[in-house]
């Protein structure tokens, strides 16, 4: 059909003819009062803002506590309270350590013979039990020395048993001036004492026996008119591992019977 007007000539109708017609642009115009509260700078969306202080803490000083009680409920009264309880607490921990040095005290008074200030017979055959165990455990030479006062019946029977008593107390002074740190001096039965020497052999105990018995020699009990010598001997044998107590006694006393 010739008359149709086809090409680019021929004009084109928009199907949103209302799009052809020249509106006036509207400015937005911002107002604080729309903006809604919790809303992040050009982020939509109405969610609550978080507080650095975490999830639903509004003030971190509500948390605290102390012992146990909340921040608001520490009134002065309460603090005096706990104060005062925490000193009770310190005083009695103070006379707990103390009661324990002085059960210490009382073991060590069981086992010390108040007059000698030597270990008793029952705490030295304790020790060379002990003693013979170690000698195994360490595989180390263990000796025992016995000493006995040899004038000390007739002592007594010279000029009574005060005297007596006096000698044997001389005597050990003697013995615990003689004996090293490590040595373990106790009293056996009547005017009697034994000395167990860890880590000495037979030859070692020998030669302390022999210093022993010269310090014993040398001292002089002043008794009313009378000068009393301290008449000595000795016995020496070695600690062997299966021993008992009574078997290392009786060799050391036999030992001594054959040196007399």
């Amino acid at each position: 059909m010739a008359d149709d007007p086809i090409g680019s000539s021929a004009p084109v109708q928009s199907v949103f003819p209302e799009r052809d017609r020249k509106m006036p642009r509207q400015e937005k115009v911002y107002d604080p009062s729309t903006r809604k509260k919790g809303s992040g700078g050009g982020s939509g969306g109405g969610k609550k803002e978080s507080s650095s202080h975490g999830p639903g803490h509004e003030d971190i000083s509500d948390e605290i506590s102390i012992l146990g009680i909340p921040k608001a409920e520490m009134t002065k009264s309460v603090s005096d309270a706990i104060s005062t309880l925490l000193e009770e607490i310190n005083f009695l921990k103070s006379e707990l350590v103390k009661s324990h040095g002085h059960e210490a005290y009382l073991e060590e008074q069981v086992e010390i013979d108040i007059d000698l200030h030597v270990l008793r017979r029952h705490a030295l055959a304790s020790k060379i039990i002990q003693s013979v165990g170690r000698v195994s455990d360490e595989s180390a030479p263990y000796s025992f020395i016995f000493i006995t006062i040899k004038n000390a019946t007739a002592i007594a029977s010279e000029f009574g048993r005060s005297a007596y008593e006096e000698l044997i107390k001389q005597a050990a002074g003697a013995l615990r001036e003689g004996v090293e740190q490590g040595d373990m001096l106790g009293s056996l039965e009547n005017h009697d004492f034994g000395i167990i020497l860890p880590g000495n052999t037979v030859a070692d105990a020998e030669v302390k026996a022999q210093s022993l018995l010269l310090s014993l020699g040398g001292r002089k009990l002043a008794w009313k008119d009378s000068a009393l010598d301290i008449d000595a001997g000795y016995g020496i044998t070695e600690i062997n591992a299966g021993d008992n107590t009574e078997d290392i006694l009786d060799r050391a006393f036999a030992d001594q019977l054959q040196r007399a």
